[in-house]
């Protein structure tokens, strides 16, 4: 995403078409998520640094100081004060869990819903369904051996 500026000003509505894309691009992924997550998911504005601090991280992609705020709550962890703990193995693996069960995804994923799951994750914006759509299938088949 952040090397394609036609998919950045498609995916995110603070960016206002392929000249401001382009410009962000060359300014760095940190001016990117600063920008196109500033005031949102509990981020302040883009000057607080907060979009790049708080970036989608870790296994399922855990994004905004509202939601690290929640999950690091609810495993004792401080995720706002330590971001970096969401992108470290050690505990990425628990914040993901924790993530996908207070987002109720177990019942959606026994029903085999893709799409339910990934509006729970990632909120309306269905970009990569297909994919997900495809490494569903192989987990299957993985699992059927």
């Amino acid at each position: 995403m952040a090397g394609d500026p036609a998919r950045l000003d498609s995916l995110f509505s603070a960016v206002q078409g392929l000249d401001d894309a382009r410009g962000l691009i060359a300014q760095g992924a940190a001016a990117i998520a600063n920008r196109v997550y500033a005031g949102r998911l509990g981020n302040g504005p883009a000057s607080s640094g907060d979009g790049w601090r708080f970036r989608g991280s870790g296994y399922l992609q855990l994004t905004g100081r509202s939601n690290y705020d929640q999950i690091g709550r609810l495993l004792g962890l401080d995720l706002v004060g330590h971001p970096e703990w969401v992108r470290d193995p050690a505990s990425a693996a628990r914040v993901a869990l924790q993530f996908w069960d207070s987002r109720g995804c177990n019942q959606l994923a026994d029903a085999d819903d893709v799409r339910g799951i990934t509006r729970l994750i990632n909120g309306p914006a269905l970009a990569g369904l297909n994919e997900r759509f495809a490494a569903t299938a192989r987990a299957r088949e993985v699992w059927r051996t």
